[in-house]
C-alpha cells in the first residue's frame, strides 16, 4: 500500500512537472532529439550507439547501393529494414538508395521504433509490428504517463526476462532471399546456457547493463532500474560520430571477458609443441557472432628462442587483410559463404551456403553432460623447445578485403579502411616462459 501511494505521489509530481509542456505529436515522438530533454543520459548513450549509426555507416550505404545494382533491385528492403526501419515504415524509402536524403529523425534504429513495438511476428529480418500510437513501451512494471507521451509495459521490453531477447533477435538473425540463415546471433543464444533455467541472461542482460536512477530528468521522477543504451557489440563508427571513445571503451570492456585462453608448451609426438585452448565462456552466442562472414578473429602467436622468433602466426600490419597472410598455422575464426557453384564470395546476396569456424557458446552448466566441455584447441609444432611464447586474440569487425569491390565500384571512399579497428581481447594476452616449466598458463 505504501509503495502504491509513493507511486501515485511520484506520478502526480511528474505530471505537474510536465504540465507546461505540450504533448508531443506523432512527428515529434518519432524524433529522438525530442527525447533528449527528459532522457538526456539514454539519449546520449543511444546517440553514440551503432543503432543510431546504422544508416549513416558508409559501408552499409555502399553495400546497399552495390547490391541494389547487382541484383537489379531484387534485394529490396533486406538491408534497410534493419538499418533504417522507421524510414521504411513511413515510406520515406523503399530500398535505402535515398537514405542520405531521409530526415534525420527517421535514420538508424530510433527510440520510437524500439519502444513502439507491440508484437514480434517472426524471429528474423525485423519482423515487428508497431503500435504507432502515443504510448512508449518499456520494461518498468508501473510506468508513469506524462504530458509528453503515455507509458506502457510489455514483458519483451524487460531485459530481466529471457523473452526480451526476441526483441533484439528479430533484427540480429537474418535470412537471405535464397533462404540462407546468414546471421544467427539470436539462434545461437537460444541454444546456449544463457537462455536456460529460471533466470536466463537476456541480450540486454549483457549489452544493456543496469543502474538505478530516475527514468526522466524531471522533479519527482521515481528511482527505477535503468539500462545503458549504448549497446556495444564489436562494430564502431567509421566516420565522425558522437561518443566514439566511450563506445570503443565499452567494446573493449566486454571483449576482455568474452573468452578465456590457455597457453601450453609440451612434448608432442614429433617434438615440442605449443597448444592454445580457447573457451567461449561469457558470450551468450558464438564468437564471433553477427555478420560472421565479414568478422575476422584470430590468434596471434609468437614463440622465441632467446630473442629470435622460431614461430610466428597471425601477425599482420594494421592495413593488411588477415586472410591474405601466408600462414599455414593461422587460427582464424569466421564464416565463409559460397555461391551456387561452391565459389567463396564476400557478399550475402550471392551466397547459397555457409560454413563456420566459430567458437561455440556454452550450452549446459552440468559438468556430467558430454556437451559441458566446448573449448577448442589448436597445436603449433616447433623445431626446438622455446624460451618464451606470447599469444593474444585479435578481432576486426569487418575484414579489410571485404572493401575491395565496393571501393573499385566507386561506392566507398577508400579512406574508410583507415577507421577499421583491430580489437585486442585483453583477457587472452598470455606469456609463457621456460621458468614456468612444461605445462600450461592462463
Amino acid at each position: 500500500m505504501r509503495r502504491a501511494k509513493l507511486i501515485l505521489l511520484a506520478s502526480a509530481s511528474l505530471l505537474l512537472a510536465c504540465s507546461n509542456r505540450k504533448a508531443l505529436d506523432k512527428e515529434a515522438l518519432m524524433d529522438p532529439a525530442a527525447c533528449q530533454g527528459c532522457h538526456p543520459d539514454a539519449y546520449r548513450e543511444w546517440s553514440g550507439s551503432m543503432h543510431a549509426y546504422a544508416s549513416d555507416d558508409p559501408v552499409f550505404i555502399a553495400l546497399n547501393a552495390f547490391a541494389q545494382r547487382e541484383t537489379n533491385g531484387e534485394i529490396g528492403d533486406l538491408c534497410v529494414g534493419c538499418h533504417a526501419p522507421m524510414a521504411l515504415h513511413v515510406g520515406a524509402t523503399t530500398d535505402g538508395l535515398n537514405i542520405e536524403d531521409v530526415p534525420r529523425r527517421l535514420r538508424g534504429v530510433t527510440c520510437y521504433y524500439c519502444h513502439q513495438i507491440d508484437r514480434i511476428e517472426d524471429d528474423h529480418n525485423a519482423a515487428f509490428h508497431l503500435a504507432d500510437d502515443d504510448m512508449f513501451r518499456g520494461g518498468i512494471g508501473d510506468p508513469v504517463d506524462t504530458e509528453a507521451h503515455r507509458s506502457g509495459t510489455l514483458a519483451f521490453h524487460d531485459g530481466r526476462r529471457g523473452e526480451s531477447s526476441a526483441l533484439c533477435g528479430s533484427c540480429h538473425d537474418v535470412r537471405t532471399p535464397s533462404g540462407l540463415q546468414l546471421e544467427n546471433t539470436f539462434a545461437e543464444w537460444r541454444e546456449s546456457v544463457f537462455a536456460q533455467g529460471p533466470s536466463p541472461v537476456s541480450c540486454a542482460g549483457c549489452h544493456m547493463p543496469g543502474r538505478s536512477g530516475p527514468v526522466a530528468e524531471v522533479p519527482g521522477a521515481p528511482v527505477r532500474r535503468l539500462h545503458d543504451h549504448s549497446m556495444p557489440g564489436v562494430d564502431v563508427a567509421l566516420s565522425p560520430w558522437p561518443e566514439a571513445p566511450e563506445q570503443l571503451q565499452a567494446i573493449q570492456r566486454d571483449l576482455r571477458r568474452a573468452i578465456t585462453a590457455t597457453l601450453c608448451v609440451q612434448p608432442g609426438t614429433l617434438g615440442p609443441e605449443v597448444v592454445v585452448v580457447l573457451d567461449n565462456v561469457l558470450a551468450g552466442h558464438a564468437f564471433p557472432s553477427g555478420v560472421t562472414h565479414a568478422r575476422r578473429a584470430w590468434v596471434e602467436l609468437v614463440a622465441f628462442d632467446g630473442e629470435a622468433p622460431i614461430l610466428i602466426s597471425g601477425v599482420v600490419e594494421d592495413d593488411e587483410p588477415i586472410v591474405e597472410l601466408e600462414d599455414e598455422n593461422l587460427w582464424l575464426m569466421r564464416s565463409r559463404i559460397f555461391d551456387e557453384d561452391g565459389t567463396e564470395v564476400h557478399f550475402s546476396w550471392r551466397a547459397k551456403t555457409m560454413e563456420t569456424t566459430l567458437l561455440p557458446a556454452a550450452v549446459t552448466s552440468d559438468p556430467t553432460d558430454p556437451r559441458f566441455s566446448h573449448s577448442v584447441e589448436r597445436s603449433y609444432p616447433l623445431s626446438i623447445l622455446p624460451s618464451k611464447v606470447r599469444m593474444r586474440v585479435q578481432m576486426r569487425p569487418i575484414g579489410l578485403e571485404m572493401f575491395d569491390e565496393i571501393i573499385e565500384s566507386g561506392d566507398l571512399d577508400p579512406a574508410v579502411l583507415d577507421s577499421v579497428p583491430t580489437h585486442i581481447l585483453a583477457g587472452t594476452e598470455i606469456e609463457w616462459t621456460d621458468a614456468d616449466g612444461l605445462g600450461c598458463v592462463n
